[in-house]
């Protein structure tokens, strides 16, 4: 009974060493292929035409653009540098927000703080049409 012990520990030693590797590399092919879908072809397109697409015909512009990478060109309005990951939001000629780019990278908290509002950027990220709010959203982005 006693030899029974430690061939019972190194097989469940062994099942959670592998379950670990096998978790990480899952996690990182995930990680890679958003870096990859990041890097890949993008559609250029301003922030204000990007808003009028959805305003004039939400279903021709999910058509377009929703699911893809958009390189969004605009005007910051308010960056949200908060506990979870920090977001910008692009604003119109109004001074309302027409896109909202969410998901920066955590490390990107500085960079987001120092952005001014009436800062132009370009933003790089994936189009997910209209979430929650009446305005494009804009995930995984990235500052170019």
């Amino acid at each position: 009974m006693k030899t029974q012990k430690p061939y019972v520990s190194l097989l469940l030693v062994f099942g959670l060493w592998l379950g670990l590797i096998l978790g990480c590399s899952s996690f990182r092919k995930a990680m890679d292929e958003k870096r990859a879908e990041r890097e890949g072809p993008a559609i250029t397109i301003s922030a204000e035409d990007l808003y009028k697409a959805y305003v004039s015909n939400e279903a021709e512009a999910d058509k377009l653009y929703q699911g893809k990478i958009l390189i969004v060109t605009g005007t910051v309005g308010t960056p949200v540098v908060g506990i979870g990951n920090p977001a910008v939001d692009l604003i119109g000629a109004n001074q309302k927000p027409i896109v909202q780019c969410l998901g920066f990278a955590t490390d990107e908290k500085d960079t987001i703080s120092k952005l001014k509002t009436g800062q132009k950027v370009t933003v790089k990220g994936k189009c997910m049409g209209k979430v929650a709010m009446d305005i494009p959203v804009l995930e995984d982005s990235v500052l170019q």
